[in-house]
Formats: structure tokens, sequence, C-alpha cells
């Protein structure tokens, strides 16, 4: 540390002889330069109109006079080689602070498109069908606190409360058609700009869904912190899948193997028809089709969890996944 202190004083002492040095020598050029403005980092030297351009302004001049000198000379070369040295001198502060409020201002307005800082993150989850996001969903709202969003959620809130984006998606969902692409991403953008949001960040349920999806969010600048992939082999999904049943009488859903329901009323249960092994493997391959397509866009951010063990397992490492977040 005692090291550094003394890099950093050499260096601003440096820089201060350099200014001296140079402002002590300018003036036996009063007849060639009598007046110029040095700009510290917009790197224009100025008197009578002459000027020398290229750096980014964002600190205030400094005007130097040499006494008794006729306002209307101009500018000679070697006058202006002295007055830029001093400006990298008096700029040498400056242009680092300048430079660091640049970065701090531009990394402001990442943390605004995405809803936030640290603590508003956003965050996918995704997986096949049968992996357990739902379960894995609930864990992570009560640990974490992020916004649930599912663009069901937010379709049936906009088509609800009749906004400008919901009544668009009205007119496809009553003629039975699907809502497109670029209309769900507006409806989460637009989502993704409330207060709730920002303040507590979010958790993308199974969303993006395709790779055009994926491309739009990117190119809105939104910023995915941590893309989690449940990754569960499909012959384990396909038996998870097709020993579900249905309580019809209170929506209840039972596993054969995992959950069995009270032998009491076995009878009543309902197997559904996409919880039949050929609809499973249907939607496994519609699922590893898109996802494949996705994930490159998010490579920095994701991160794979094994979701064959118990919830609470898994959740362990979905905890991994999100304390890690940069």
């Amino acid at each position: 540390m005692a090291a550094m202190g003394n890099s950093r004083r050499q260096r601003r002492a440096a820089g201060a002889a350099t200014l001296t040095g140079a402002v002590c020598v300018a003036t036996r050029f009063a007849a060639d330069s009598p007046v110029f403005t040095v700009a510290p980092m917009s790197g224009t030297l100025s008197s009578s109109g002459a000027s020398v351009t290229g750096l980014e302004a964002t600190a205030p001049s400094v005007e130097f006079k040499v006494q008794g000198a006729s306002s209307a000379s101009s500018v000679g070369a070697s006058g202006v080689a002295l007055a830029f040295t001093a400006a990298a001198a008096v700029g040498l502060g400056a242009s680092r602070h300048g430079l660091e409020s640049v970065q701090r201002r531009r990394c402001r307005t990442a943390c605004a498109a995405r809803g936030g800082g640290a603590k508003g993150a956003i965050v996918v989850i995704a997986g096949p069908p049968a992996a357990g996001k739902g379960t894995q969903c609930e864990k992570i709202k009560e640990k974490y606190g992020y916004v649930h969003i599912s663009t069901g959620d937010i379709l049936r809130e906009n088509v609800k409360n009749g906004t400008a984006l919901g009544l668009k998606a009205k007119a496809f969902m009553d003629s039975g058609a699907l809502v497109p692409s670029d209309l769900i991403v507006d409806l989460v953008k637009d989502r993704l700009t409330k207060d709730d949001v920002k303040e507590k960040g979010c958790l993308l349920d199974g969303f993006p869904r395709a790779p055009d999806q994926a491309l739009a969010l990117v190119e809105a600048g939104i910023n995915i912190q941590r893309f989690l992939l449940i990754k569960v082999p499909d012959e384990t999904l396909v038996e998870r899948g097709c020993g579900r049943r249905l309580d019809p009488q209170n929506g209840e859903i039972y596993h054969l193997k995992f959950r069995p329901p009270p032998a009491d009323i076995v009878d009543r249960l309902v197997h559904r028809s996409d919880d039949q092994e050929e609809a499973i493997r249907v939607r496994l391959g519609n699922y590893h089709s898109q996802i494949d397509g996705i994930t490159p866009y998010f490579k920095d951010a994701v991160f794979e969890i094994d979701g064959t063990g118990k919830p609470d397992d898994v959740f362990k490492l979905v905890t991994e996944g999100l304390d890690s977040i940069p």
C-alpha cells in the first residue's frame, strides 16, 4: 500500500512539474502566443480562432495570459505545442475523474435497463417439462423476494386491465391464434419497467421460449444476469410426467410414485392427455429444439443445475447460481 501511495504521489509531482515547466517556458513565446486557452479534456486550444481538437470535453478550460502581448497575434506552432503539453498535465487528474464518471454513468444506465442494480437482478429459470421449475420458483421467491413473472400472467393482467398491448393480444386470443412473439416480448419489456421489478428484481419463468425472443431481449439492452438451466434426462422426465394424476374435484396433482394419492380417491383421479408419454416426448422435442438456440445469447449468464435430486437438494444448486451473480 505504501508503494502504491508513493507511486501516486510521484505521478502527481511529475504532472505538476510538467505543468510548471510548460507555463514558464511558454512565457518566452509571448510574441507568438499572447493568449491561449487550455481545455484539459476537450483538447481544444484557442487564440484568435486557432484550435486543436480530438478529445472528449468533460472539464472546464484554463486560460493563460502573457502580459504585454498583442491580442491580434496568432498562435505560433511552438505556443500550441507547449500549450498542449500543459493541457496534458492539467488534465491528468481530470481525465481520470472524467473517465471514471463516464463509466459510472454507463453502469447506472445498464442497471436501469435491467431493472436496477444487484438488488434488481433479472433472472431466467428454464428447463424441460416436469423438470421442477414451479417448485424452484416458489423457493426462489421466498428466499430472494424476486417478482415472479410468467408470460401467461402478463397476458391475463394486460387483457383484464384493457391496456393497449392487452387489447392487441386479446384480438389474437379471441380468434384462437397464438399471440405473436414480438407482442409477447413487448409485454415482458413493459413489465420490466415497473417499480417493483426495479426494486426487487424479477424471475422470468420459462421466458424467453424461442431464439427470436432471446434476440429481442438482447437487442433491447435487457441484461439477464443469471440464466438458471435445470437439466434432467428425458427418460426421467417421461417417468415424472406419466405418473401424474389430477383430482378433478380440487385440482390437486398427485404422482403415483413420488406423491401417492390417498387410497380412497384413486378411482376418481384423471390421467390428463398432456401427461401421456407420446405427448410428453413431443413437448421434450420442441423444448430441445428451442433451448439450443436460446442459451448462446446468454452464455455468460448460464448456470446449469442437475435437476434429478430432491427439491431441497436442487435448490441448494439454485442458490449457488443466484449467490454468484456478479
